[in-house]
Parts: C-alpha cells; sequence; structure tokens
C-alpha cells in the first residue's frame, strides 16, 4: 500500500479500467485520498504548482454518490480548465454534501508530464465500508 502526504491507495488489477482501493480515517480524509490519487494517476504532482484555487459542492444521497460526483467534477475541471492539481481539502458538512477546495496550475506540456486519460469515475462495483476504522472502497476509472 502507498502513502502519500497521509493518503492512502492501492492500484489493483484490472483488465481494461483503472482501479485503485482507497481507505481514509475520516469520510473527509477518505475523498481527499480518492481525489488526489486519482489526480496522481493523471498527471505527475511533483512538478504543479499550487498556484490556482477551485472550489466545487457535491452533494448525493449516497456516500458513493458524492464520491462519484466529486472525482467526476475534478475530472471537468481538468478536462474543460487544462488545470492539474497539487492538492485537495475536503470538508463534509453533513452526510450529504461535501466542498472541496482544489490547488493546482495550468496544464504546460513543458513542465507537465500526463499520465492517463481518466474519461470517467463508475459506479462499478462501488461501495463505501468501514473496515478497521477506516472508510474503505475500490474505484473503478474508466480509462
Amino acid at each position: 500500500m502507498l502513502e502519500f502526504n497521509s493518503m492512502s491507495y492501492e492500484l489493483l488489477d484490472h483488465t481494461a479500467d483503472l482501479s485503485i482501493r482507497v481507505t481514509g480515517r475520516s469520510f473527509g480524509e477518505f475523498l481527499r485520498n480518492a481525489s488526489l490519487a486519482m489526480t496522481e494517476q493523471i498527471a505527475d504532482t511533483d512538478r504543479v504548482e499550487p498556484s490556482v484555487k477551485e472550489v466545487i459542492e457535491e452533494t448525493g444521497e449516497t456516500k458513493e454518490e458524492i464520491l462519484v460526483r466529486l472525482l467526476n467534477e475534478i475530472l471537468y475541471l481538468h478536462e474543460t480548465g487544462k488545470l492539474v492539481f497539487k492538492d485537495i481539502r475536503v470538508e463534509v458538512s453533513n452526510e450529504n454534501k461535501a466542498a472541496a477546495e482544489l490547488w493546482g496550475e495550468k496544464y504546460d506540456f513543458a513542465k507537465h508530464e500526463l499520465a492517463l486519460e481518466i474519461k470517467a469515475v463508475t459506479y462499478h462495483g462501488l461501495k463505501i465500508e468501514m473496515v478497521n476504522d477506516k472508510f474503505t472502497a475500490d474505484i473503478v476509472f474508466d480509462i
């Protein structure tokens, strides 16, 4: 299992898509870890300067819905705004709402190395569970 900046995730074998197991001690930490795990698959974040701030809010009836909506919104910002992100802060105000501050910069092909083109976050087999006092889920991305 990889751990960066108190983030936990593990790449899983998947035939055609990308699958990542994410954990977090709180739901907010879990969402942050999932967001950072995804952005690290998109681009090498070591060379990203946190000079641009984006703020997003997502709601949902389930934790899974909040997760998928949040990650898909980050993908949308990456695609439409040509942004790469280095850090993300997430606050969960209640069970049905999460707000995130994303820090990054405009993509510069001379500076940033893109890795994977993630098309979407899927609900395939998605279930957020408590395992050893941590929120845990396997997230499948369409690439």
